[in-house]
Formats: structure tokens, sequence, C-alpha cells
């Protein structure tokens, strides 16, 4: 009875438990009677050996206390052997501390529960770096647990591989699909012209053929044979570039009159296309009389031409322009903007790619075979120079070729802007004044009268809203303190809408502050009073025309 009070359990209790420690202490004292056993020069190979072994190893007893540790450990984790020897429980290891691999530790002493276990220790290199730890239970002859053993290895590297593996294999195959889709575009694009011509040849070998049908196959024959060959010299084209066998022959090419006779050139795609609808202009309104490069004329032309032919295919309404830039007087950019469907930015990359397009299915409703652009990107490269684009859905797009060190002789006009009168024709173009000043609109409506453009007028800052929405102006004047929505606020609403529509705004006073508020809400040129008409129609034109460089 004076027992039970005691200790709280019955004395059979009290038995089972004594029993129980005794085996523990057995297992204990034979474990070090076998380590004693063993002659020095074999515990200098075992501990040699688990020093050697790249995991960090690590041994506890069957109360949780650390027992033994390899080298592999004391690097891993910056430990201290000293502490083994004064009794450090793994509860109490700061690198393991709030982890789940401290969790499924706890599991293994109390139940038992071996564990293979992934895990990122923060406290160890980088939060990047990935950890196998395994917990395994070491038994005696008689089955019962003696001790526990924790195996920790680095396998970031390992897993890095397996992830670069799985993501060449997805490319691998997209690359495959790719090529698929390429084949079977490149059948149908190839076949369809061929049919064409076959059919068409017999039709016209037959007696009964008139002679206007006569000219109208042999139409038909020959459009049909100029895009069959268009499709070989494209796969012949990639080909040489992905060998390295295309020849580059440069030589001096006069600029203005390289895109003028580009220009006369692809008006023909306006009857190709069927584009009655779309405007093909050319911006002559530059500094310069004479601009000369040094470069391959063929395939400059075959880039740009590429640019104007797509911009043609994806545009339906609106206008196609072509012009230049030149940058730090010894570099040049081409380029060709379009009013057409745009692309979305998740494609901006991709379509560069070989066999690329947006719509690569077999019922797209445009053909080609999807290496212009790539072919462009490649020749571009090989001419030193580089392609970048801008595009919005629904809102256009803009390609650009820059060659940079290009030019070997450039020669401006004596006088920078010419007269005011009859110079700027926007007469496709719309601008959107939101001006509540009765005779600051009025200036405005005279200087830009005779710039044969279609102008918008919004009162107030919401009603500039509205007029935007419903028309998609090509630029945007306004007043900095409009009333309801004031300048900076409408700006930063239309810009979130559309990051490309230029706006300018007047302002009575540019000082610091307005300058800064100006620029952070997108604004892309701010304008004093009294407006000046020579500095407001170039403002103009050089956003206008060039919206997008």
């Amino acid at each position: 009875m004076e027992n039970k009070q005691r200790t709280g359990h019955s004395p059979e209790v009290e038995n089972i438990l004594l029993k129980k420690r005794i085996l523990k202490l057995e297992s204990k004292i034979a474990t070090l009677e076998l380590i004693n056993s063993l002659p020095p020069a074999s515990n200098s190979i075992y501990n040699d050996i688990l020093d050697n072994i790249p995991l960090a190893i690590l041994s506890l007893d069957t109360d949780g206390y650390l027992q033994l540790v390899n080298l592999s450990f004391i690097k891993l984790f910056d430990f201290d052997k000293t502490k083994l020897n004064a009794k450090l429980h793994i509860n109490k290891f700061r690198p393991f501390k709030g982890t789940t691999l401290l969790k499924k530790i706890n599991k293994l002493l109390d139940n038992q529960m071996q564990f293979d276990h992934e895990i990122k220790l923060g406290e160890i290199g980088n939060t990047e770096t990935l950890f196998r730890s395994r917990g395994i239970t070491i038994l005696s002859d008689e089955e019962e647990v003696i001790s526990y053993m924790l195996i920790i290895g680095d396998i970031t590297k390992r897993r890095l591989a397996e992830n670069n593996l799985i993501k060449a294999k997805e490319k691998a195959e997209e690359a495959n699909m790719l090529k698929t889709a390429f084949l079977s575009n490149l059948s149908h694009e190839i076949r369809t012209p061929l049919n064409h011509i076959l059919g068409f040849l017999e039709l016209l070998l037959l007696n009964d053929t008139s002679n206007e049908e006569r000219v109208e196959y042999s139409t038909i024959v020959r459009g049909s044979s100029e895009v069959l060959l268009k499709r070989i010299d494209d796969i012949i084209d990639i080909s040489k570039i992905e060998t390295g066998q295309m020849d580059i022959r440069k030589e001096k090419v006069n600029v203005i009159e390289f895109l003028a006779d580009l220009y006369e050139d692809c008006k023909t795609f306006k009857t190709k296309y069927q584009r009655e609808s779309v405007d093909f202009l050319i911006n002559t309104f530059h500094d310069y009389t004479d601009v000369v490069l040094l470069t391959d004329p063929v395939k400059l032309r075959q880039i740009i031409i590429s640019f104007v032919d797509n911009a043609f295919i994806f545009t339906q309404k609106g206008k196609v322009e072509i012009g230049f830039k030149i940058k730090d007087k010894n570099g040049i950019c081409f380029y060709v903007i379009d009013t057409g469907v745009g692309i979305e930015a998740k494609h901006h990359e991709s379509i560069f790619e070989h066999f690329r397009q947006v719509d690569n299915s077999s019922t797209r409703k445009i053909g080609g075979s999807g290496l212009g652009l790539a072919i462009s990107r490649g020749l571009a490269q090989l001419l030193n120079g580089n392609i970048k684009m801008q595009s919005e859905l629904g809102m256009g797009s803009a390609f650009y070729l820059n060659l940079p060190e290009s030019i070997i002789s450039l020669e401006t006009k004596s006088t920078v802007h010419l007269p005011a009168d009859n110079v700027y024709d926007w007469k496709n173009s719309t601008i959107l004044i939101a001006e509540y000043e009765e005779v600051d609109y009025n200036l405005l409506k005279v200087i830009l009268g005779k710039t044969n453009a279609k102008l918008l007028r919004a009162k107030t800052g919401d009603e500039a809203i509205r007029l935007y929405h419903e028309n998609k102006p090509d630029l945007i004047l306004i007043n900095f303190d409009l009333p309801v929505i004031n300048g900076e606020e409408f700006a930063k609403i239309i810009k979130s809408k559309n990051s490309m529509v230029p706006i300018i705004a007047q302002i009575d006073f540019a000082n610091e502050d307005n300058i800064k508020r100006a620029k952070t809400s997108g604004i892309d040129k701010l304008i004093t009073k009294p407006i000046q008409k020579s500095n407001l129609l170039n403002t103009i034109n050089d956003l206008i025309i060039n919206s997008w460089f």
C-alpha cells in the first residue's frame, strides 16, 4: 500500500516498468561492450567510413539525445562535437526547431514511425536548398529498439537536374508538336497553290476556253506560283540561317531612296489583300536630306517587306505606315506600324520562334508557314541589328528594325522645321482635345485646322473619358487643370487601359512638382502656355506619327 501511494502504480505495473528499464540498460551496456570490444583500428576504420560518407548522419539514443554525428553533419550544421558529452536533446537542436522534420523525428521516437521526407531548412544556406531526410530505427537481435538514425542529404542539384530534364522533355514534345503542326500547315500551304496551278493549267488546255477566261486562269496560275515560290524560299532561308550559310553582302544604301522604292512596291499589298479601307503611308516628315547606310539591301528589304506584308494581312481598316528614325546619329530604326488586330502580350516572344503563329490550329483563317518573323529576326542578327515590337490586342502593332552603328553619311536640312501651312497631313488620325476654356479651344482648333485631323472636344475629364472609349483617338491633348476629373487623374485612367496612346498636357506653369506629377501619371509631353504653334505641331507630329518610339 505504501509503495502504491509513493509511485501512483500498483506493484504489478511497477514490475513491468522496471523490466523495461532493465532491458534498455542491458541494450546500452551491450552496445558499449560491443564498441569497447573492437580493436582501436576497427573503431578508427568505422569512424573514417562514417566521416567519408557525403551524407549527414546523426544517431539518437532511445530518449532522443544525440550520441553520434559524422563529419558531414558537423560541416552542414556547424555543429560543436563537444555537445555530445553534454547530453543535447534533439528538441533543443536549433536548426530543427519549428520544422516539419522535428515533428517527424518526435513521431519516430514516440511511435517508431520511420520516414523519408523532403524539406527546406532555412537555417542552412539559402531557403531554396532542398534536403532529403530519412529516419530509421536500429534494432537489437531481440528486435528491441536500441537507437535511431537520421540521414540528411542535399538534393537541390539532383532535383534541379530532374526539373531541367522534365522541362527539356516538355520543350522537346512542344517542338515536336510545333513541327507536326508546321508540316501539316506547310503541306496545306504548298498543296493549295499547287492544286490551283495544276487545275487551271488543265483548264487552259481546253479548246473551248475563251480569251477572257485564259487571262483570268493565267493570272491565278501566276499568283499561285508566286505563293508557292515564297513558301519554298522561306524553307531555304530558315535552313541557311540555321546552318550559318546565309551570305551577307554589305554595300552603301541611300535610305530615303530605298524606302521610297520599297513603298511603291508594297502598294500592291492593298490589291493583293483587298484592303481598300486601309491607307498605306510613308512618313516623310524628318530632318534629313541624305542618309547612307552600310548594309545588305536585299536582306534589309526582305525584313521590312515581311513587316508590311504582316501588317496588311492583319489590318482590315485604318492605316499601315512605314518610316525611319535616326538614333544617336550613327544608328537607324526602321518601323512599320498598323491599326490591325494587335497581338496579346503572351505571344510577343513566341511569334518569333520557328513554326509559330498566334493561331497554330488547322482551322485558322490566316495562311502562312509561320517562318516569316523567325527569318526576319535571323536576318536582323546577321546585319548586327535586332527586332523589337510593341502591340496590344485590338490596338494595332509596331515592329522595329534597329541597325546600330550602320550610318556612314548623314545630312540634315538647312531648316529644322518646315513652314506650318499644309505640312502635316493627319487625315487618318483623330485628336481628342480636352479643354474647358472656349478661347483656348478655339486657338487649338485654328492651329490644328489645316492638318486634316479629325478633332473631338470634351469640356470635362469625365466627358473626355467617354469620348476616348467611343472613338479610340490617336492622340489626346488635355488641359492639366480639367474640371470634374483633372488631367493627372485622367492620364492615369487612360494609360491603365492603353499605355501606348500619347497624351500632351497644357499647363500654365511647369514647376518641378507639376512635372513630376505629369510624369508619374503617364503624360508624354508637358507644354506651357502660351502655346507656340510650331512647337505644338512638331510635338504632335513626333507623337502621332511615331507614337511607340
